[in-house]
């Protein structure tokens, strides 16, 4: 009778339990195909995938982290949020943010999602390559070059400044070029343009001046205006290869610590998502590189043929013209050079952190073997 009494006091106490926690498991997968995409200057929308039996492993809801920064240190941005999207907002504008997701359910977590990044809205860089050329004793006609960063939003616009002063507040579409017209003969204006986006208005080009023709008709062209287009080109592409060092550099010193301090299969899945945003960045700077030669192509054959009228009409010297086609040589050799250097760059560093490793592997199975001793 006494054995009968604790067998039901037993059977009552395991009923009394729990149902969840009775079937509870740790999560054995963790959520996939994570999406972070920034639609303005201070949001970034998140969406990702939920782990598989998600039903079985009771997922009750997922932990967002975030790495301000994009520097490798991550913070835990929800505690628990209870869909597979998320919408952040109140970040910086032209700031990287990278996350990764947790599945949680009474057990714990699950391990962290693939890391994924994007760089909020800002708004666009200087136009470049500003030329302004006489078209008649009465008007002048510009024409630029879209900024090679539009700051993550389409471009909408462009400010036209004449003089220090508003001529245009914004032009309401794409046209990178304008006629400024009503001027008077043989005097001397000064323009400059930024872009519109929906973050604003961006960063103003350099100034060019530029003289109307007389009554006659006689063609003007400023060569220091065509040698400052080429001195632009040059700084944009430095800017372009500048950013591409720092970024490209910083991912790859992200990637190498997390992978160092990661172990099995986390580390081979920290090694996947590093090669998948590495292409992703390669393929972003190879598509802005791209426009930019493409840009300066049209530039070089524009400039050609300002050369050329110029030239007939006794406006600059064979020693003006050399000049200017010597900046064009440098530019298109410079470049190149600038591209191979900074593929060593990047080369040099893999090298330095592959030995970093190896030796720190090293120094981890000295010390285990002198505490084995």
């Amino acid at each position: 009778m006494k054995t009968i009494g604790i067998v039901l006091i037993l059977l009552v106490t395991t009923l009394a339990l729990p149902l969840g926690n009775s079937f509870a498991v740790p999560i054995s997968s963790p959520p996939t195909n994570l999406v972070a995409q920034s639609i303005s200057s201070t949001q970034i929308n998140l969406s990702w995938s939920a782990p598989i039996n998600v039903t079985q492993n009771l997922v009750s809801g997922y932990r967002i982290e975030q790495d301000a920064s994009c520097d490798g240190s991550f913070a835990t941005l929800v505690a628990n949020n209870t869909l597979t999207t998320y919408s952040n907002i109140g970040l910086n504008a032209g700031t990287c943010y990278a996350y990764r997701v947790l599945a949680l359910n009474p057990e714990g977590v699950s391990a962290p999602s693939n890391v994924d990044f994007d760089v909020t809205f800002t708004v666009p860089n200087a136009p470049t390559g500003l030329t302004v050329t006489a078209s008649s004793a009465t008007s002048l006609k510009l024409s630029w070059v879209t900024p090679a960063d539009n700051g993550g939003a389409n471009i909408t616009g462009y400010q036209i400044q004449r003089n220090g002063t508003i001529l245009v507040s914004n032009t309401g579409n794409a046209k990178i070029a304008y006629v400024d017209t009503g001027l008077k003969p043989l005097t001397s204006q000064t323009y400059r343009v930024a872009a519109w986006n929906s973050v604003g208005l961006g960063v103003f080009s350099a100034n060019m001046t530029a003289k109307t023709l007389n009554q006659t008709g006689t063609t003007s062209t400023d060569k220091p205006n065509l040698g400052q287009a080429v001195s632009d080109f040059v700084h944009k592409r430095n800017e372009l290869l500048k950013k591409q060092r720092e970024e490209t550099l910083r991912l790859i010193q992200q990637c190498h610590d997390k992978a160092f301090n990661a172990t099995g299969t986390a580390r081979k899945q920290i090694k996947e998502d590093c090669r998948e945003m590495m292409n992703e960045l390669k393929d972003k700077y190879k598509e802005i590189r791209r426009q930019l030669q493409k840009e300066f192509k049209i530039f070089r054959e524009d400039t050609k043929s300002l050369l050329k009228e110029a030239k007939k009409s006794e406006l600059v010297t064979k020693k003006d013209i050399k000049i200017i086609e010597r900046e064009l040589k440098n530019f298109e050799k410079d470049s190149k050079k600038e591209s191979k250097e900074l593929r060593k760059d990047i080369k040099e560093l893999r090298k330095d952190l592959k030995k970093e490793q190896k030796q720190n592997k090293k120094d981890h199975n000295k010390d285990k073997h002198d505490d084995d001793d």
